[in-house]
């Protein structure tokens, strides 16, 4: 699954979760972990003034936030994923996969 939204992108591949942030520059900032490596996962949903935001709870990874986003990018760690209201059934399905397989 592959979901791009507010100049960040996600995907799942099935075992491993894949976020990429746009920043200034040539380079976006990646930051790929395994399932086992998921401790929680939160679903905040977006709201008319606020972005959504499905934050991972990650052992080990970094808390810092992406400072050197673009114009109208959110600056959010690398275990947040930003989007808008169009990708809120896509990215319950997206959960909804990832939380299968942390069970399975």
């Amino acid at each position: 699954m592959y979901i791009h939204a507010r100049r960040r992108s996600i995907s799942f591949s099935g075992r491993t979760v894949t976020i990429k942030a746009a920043v200034k520059g040539l380079n976006n900032k990646k930051h790929t972990f395994t399932v086992e490596k998921i401790s929680g996962i939160t679903n905040i949903p977006p709201t008319a003034f606020k972005p959504g935001r499905l934050v991972f709870d990650v052992k080990g990874a970094s808390k810092a936030v992406v400072e050197d986003v673009p114009l109208y990018a959110d600056k959010v760690d690398m275990n947040t994923f930003t989007y808008g209201g169009m990708d809120s059934k896509h990215v319950k399905e997206l959960e909804a996969a990832i939380r299968k397989a942390m069970s399975g």
